[in-house]
């Protein structure tokens, strides 16, 4: 597998997403990227996103998700942004728990092996679960959830 020494040391979280959090308020991440560029409300759950980051709260106003392109340390340095290869990843942030997906190879009905498209690798700290999607060995995007 990926050496996991080849890019340093592990960054360990907790982690961000471009410094959004769950459990945030909407003036936090507010005052954090500021003016967002769209919202939308459904089902009293309003996602708001910031470019690239996106911030679904509850109708308590806190976030229950952040979903975006980057995993950023506690002083919102980036660790790891969308394009950086799984080596990279695993490099980075550790191996985490690693889920599969693959694409049967060949056109038959009959499939013989597959191809390994992706997966992901999914992390936790003490309040949040980090899951890591990767796509064609590069990373596609990065979610924070409450544990």
């Amino acid at each position: 597998g990926p050496d996991p020494d080849a890019y340093g040391p592990v960054s360990p979280p907790p982690w961000t997403i471009g410094g959004a959090r769950p459990g945030m308020t909407q003036d936090e991440a507010g005052q954090l990227l500021g003016p967002p560029t769209r919202s939308e409300t459904k089902y009293q759950r309003t996602t708001t996103w910031w470019a690239e980051i996106s911030v679904t709260f509850d109708a308590s106003g806190r976030a229950v998700e952040v979903f975006g392109d980057r995993v950023t340390g506690p002083d919102r340095q980036t660790i790891v942004q969308r394009g950086a290869s799984e080596a990279e990843v695993v490099g980075r942030l550790g191996r985490g728990n690693l889920r599969s997906s693959y694409q049967p190879s060949g056109s038959g009905v009959i499939s013989c092996g597959g191809r390994r498209t992706g997966g992901e690798r999914r992390y936790e700290d003490a309040t949040t679960v980090y899951t890591v999607s990767i796509y064609e060995d590069r990373l596609a995007s990065v979610r924070a959830r409450p544990r």
